[in-house]
C-alpha cells in the first residue's frame, strides 16, 4: 500500500480526528488506518490494532487517494422520515 503523502494540514486534521472524544468512532477508525499507513504500518499490523479486515484498509485508502479528506466520511446521509415533519410537529 504504501504512503498516502499528507500533507502538514491533513496530517494535523487525522490526529486531531484520531485522538478526539467527539468525534464518531467510524471516523476515528478510519483517521487512524491513514496515518497508520502514512506511517508505513503493515497491513497485518492494521487489520490487528484496528479490528478490521483488508476490504476496510483497501475501501478507505482508496477513498483518500482519490477524494483526500473529503472522501473520509461515510456517503449515506441517512434515511427520510417515515412520516412527514408537519405530521410529527402536530402531535
Amino acid at each position: 500500500m504504501g504512503k498516502m503523502n499528507l500533507t502538514d494540514t491533513e496530517r494535523a486534521q487525522l490526529l486531531s480526528a484520531a485522538r478526539s472524544r467527539t468525534v464518531r468512532a467510524a471516523d476515528v477508525r478510519r483517521a487512524k488506518l491513514i496515518l497508520m499507513l502514512e506511517d508505513g504500518e503493515s497491513r497485518d499490523g492494521i487489520m490487528s490494532a484496528l479490528g478490521c479486515d483488508s476490504r476496510f484498509i483497501a475501501r478507505w485508502s482508496g477513498r483518500f487517494l482519490n477524494e483526500r479528506l473529503a472522501g473520509m466520511y461515510a456517503r449515506h446521509p441517512g434515511r427520510a422520515p417515515v412520516q412527514p415533519p408537519a405530521k410529527l410537529e402536530a402531535r
